[in-house]
């Protein structure tokens, strides 16, 4: 069952999860304001919609950036999907400081921020919702990618809160959480580490290791991400959506498994 058109803005939509639910949305009627973190991907994610046959407005919108920020309250949408974000991967012994720092800027403050600014309307007239993207990594972490799911967990946390703090003000929120999907992002995360990975390492020796772990989270990739873009949808046209939507299932059941076990 459809729902009244909203106006939706969603960021981090150069391809993936981000520009396949913003398709999805458009599709259904929404008006969908799908945003970029560079100027030169704005052509890319227009074709893309052309291509669709949707109509899509498309800007850039580096959340770091105040202005940015700023132009992103002055849409006043309806719903806030939080999708950007970046990836840090490597032995938490020795990664270096300012990498997780970064990391955590764009995942967890930045994002913070820009929700900050834009329920502040949604607040004052006593509608809106946010949806976090976060990761299944956010409940479950794993050896050499604790930058990066440090920032999930915290998103997790995040969201719970978040969630109880504005019902009062009938602002829902609640968090999406994806598997591993073959979209580029983990194979670039993962290469990561090798630009800071000295022969001074600790772990120079421990290369098949590192490969393993990285080989498996590449196996376990979705082939394409039709299965979470469409929990997005569900939670933007939920009237009151659900905690948590992951994806696929079967990869949230293990996570689920393994959590009971304490692994």
């Amino acid at each position: 069952m459809r729902t009244q058109p909203q106006k939706i803005l969603i960021t981090g939509c150069r391809g993936g999860i981000g520009l396949n639910a913003a398709i999805r949305l458009a599709a259904r009627g929404h008006e969908i304001i799908a945003t970029v973190h560079r100027e030169a991907s704005i052509a890319t994610v227009q074709k893309a919609a052309d291509n669709a046959g949707v109509a899509i407005k498309v800007e850039k919108l580096d959340i770091l950036d105040p202005v940015d920020r700023q132009k992103a309250v002055a849409h006043n949408v309806d719903v806030l999907i939080n999708n950007a974000a970046i990836g840090e991967t490597g032995p938490l012994a020795e990664v270096p400081v300012e990498r997780v720092r970064a990391n955590h800027e764009t995942n967890v403050i930045a994002t913070l921020q820009i929700t900050q600014e834009v329920i502040k309307p949604m607040i004052k007239r006593r509608s809106g919702k946010v949806i976090f993207v976060g990761s299944l990594g956010g409940r479950l972490s794993m050896p050499y990618m604790g930058p990066y799911i440090m920032t999930k967990f915290a998103l997790e946390a995040a969201v719970d809160a978040l969630r109880i703090e504005l019902r009062p003000f009938r602002v829902r929120t609640c968090i999406i959480e994806p598997g591993a999907y073959a979209t580029g992002f983990n194979e670039a995360m993962h290469a990561k580490k090798y630009e800071w990975l000295g022969e001074d390492s600790a772990y120079r020796h421990k290369a098949k290791l590192l490969k393993f772990f990285e080989l498996g989270n590449i196996r376990l990739q979705g082939k394409n991400t039709d299965n979470i873009a469409r929990q997005i949808v569900r939670a933007v046209e939920a009237r009151r959506p659900k905690a948590r939507y992951s994806a696929p299932w079967w990869q949230a059941l293990g996570v689920r498994v393994l959590r009971v076990f304490g692994k």
